[in-house]
């Protein structure tokens, strides 16, 4: 396994109490100019996920998040020339031409794109991606529970008989919201911060944050891993910074499968 110690040493330590001292474009060239083929396609395979999300702005015509690879004009042409995207968007189009359907339909876009993830080699790619489809079920639910949402309708297009859906389904008539056993912890987040929305997505930010630290060991400075990790953590920062109220309440009610 490759190790960056080159990399490794460039990157500034990231926290919420300033905005990162190295620039987006910085960090792209870096990576792109010092890690391998193969390890820098993993940078983006994350990346690939905010074009899937852009996807729906593409369609809202709204602006891109431009943490994905592609720009809006690239994701045109992607669309038109059948190249560019993963299969799955392709046949998703095909079975909803109209605008409207493909939003309307977007969560089933969303779970198909967490569906491919559960195939990729890389380790780290799979945890992340997998906590990061977790989370926002379990926000979800949230969501639904504090807003009186039917969870069945928010859910429709996951496995029912899944445990971690199962046991989100089961708070439907529940009289308090209990998270799964596995994030507990947000329970107190939610608790706290329920009613405030700038409080409630740094929260959950920070909750994020520690998480992804925890998926690489603390020894584990210079490998692939640890740098993907880090570009997680980044784009969470990055993204936190960029916030304002207005924004902050649009993600908040943004974080749920549809």
């Amino acid at each position: 396994m490759a190790k960056y110690y080159f990399v490794g040493t460039l990157l500034p330590s990231l926290s919420f109490d300033a905005a990162p001292e190295i620039s987006p474009e910085k960090l792209e060239t870096l990576l792109a100019d010092n890690l391998s083929e193969r390890d820098y396609n993993k940078t983006l395979i994350l990346r690939r996920f905010y074009d899937i999300l852009n996807l729906r702005a593409f369609w809202r015509d709204e602006e891109f998040d431009p943490r994905g690879r592609l720009s809006s004009l690239e994701m045109g042409e992607a669309l038109m020339s059948r190249a560019g995207l993963p299969a799955y968007v392709y046949d998703f189009v095909d079975r909803y031409p109209k605008k409207e359907d493909r939003l309307h339909h977007f969560p089933f876009l969303l779970a198909k794109a967490f569906q491919s993830a559960a195939s990729f080699k890389d380790p780290f790619l799979r945890h992340y991606l997998n906590f990061e489809r977790e989370i926002r079920l379990v926000m979800t639910s949230f969501r639904a529970k504090k807003l009186g949402r039917d969870l069945s309708v928010e859910f429709q297009y996951e496995d029912p008989e899944e445990e971690l859906i199962a046991q989100l389904l089961a708070q439907q008539d529940a009289k308090t919201y209990e998270p799964p056993e596995k994030y507990k912890d947000l329970k107190v987040i939610f608790e706290k911060y329920g009613d405030d929305a700038m409080a409630l997505q740094r929260a959950l930010d920070q909750y994020r944050f520690d998480v992804v630290e925890n998926m690489v060991d603390m020894a584990d400075t210079f490998s692939i891993e640890r740098i993907l990790a880090y570009l997680v953590q980044y784009i969470i920062v990055e993204k936190w910074f960029e916030l304002d109220r207005d924004k902050g309440i649009q993600i908040v009610d943004k974080i749920i499968v549809g």
